[in-house]
């Protein structure tokens, strides 16, 4: 729990104490640690990319989104009962968030889910962008560079988001640290 979001843990004492954080953070641990959850998954990401949105100013929805951008597509979660728990505005973010599995091949899956993200908000976009950029960072911390399909896509990632929402938050730093990462591994 130690590094879980300073929000969760200081919230004031006049706040309920289900929060929209609280769920959220609940949600995320069921998906990623409990028995909901559909394979291997790791709740150190969700957390760090709701770090970053924390850090960065958004409020408690945007932060939640963080926390649960990836567990429709990781667990039995659904978005109705995101809905219940965070309210629509987390359940939107979430959906802008997530795959659409019927698409195949990989790369147009990513493809098109890149498009829409740029159809959406700033707010949309800044939650895939530190997606993005904490998923680079988790390389770089573990050594080991993302497959060439992987790095592609976040190159891409930054073009598609730069041109949709110029100044977006995370990606001056998701390019810097992409090329860094990719120079730390002469082929």
């Amino acid at each position: 729990m130690g590094q879980e979001l300073s929000v969760v843990h200081s919230a004031p004492a006049s706040l309920a104490p289900n929060t929209i954080l609280d769920e959220a953070l609940e949600l995320a641990r069921e998906a990623h640690q409990g028995a909901r959850t559909r394979g291997d998954t790791d709740l150190d990401h969700p957390l760090q990319v709701a770090k970053l949105l924390e850090q960065a100013g958004y409020d408690e929805e945007v932060v939640a989104a963080g926390l649960l951008h990836d567990v429709v597509e990781d667990s039995n979660i659904g978005l109705d009962e995101i809905e219940s728990r965070c309210g629509s505005e987390v359940r939107r973010l979430v959906s802008a968030m997530t795959e659409d599995a019927t698409i195949d091949p990989w790369a147009s899956r990513k493809a098109e889910h890149r498009a829409r993200i740029a159809n959406q908000d700033r707010i949309a976009g800044a939650i895939y962008a530190a997606d993005k950029l904490a998923k680079v960072r988790s390389a770089a911390r573990t050594g080991e560079l993302p497959a060439p399909r992987k790095l592609r896509h976040y190159r891409r990632t930054v073009q598609t988001l730069s041109r949709a929402f110029p100044g977006l938050p995370f990606l001056d730093e998701l390019e810097a640290e992409l090329e860094d990462l990719i120079a730390s591994h002469p082929r």
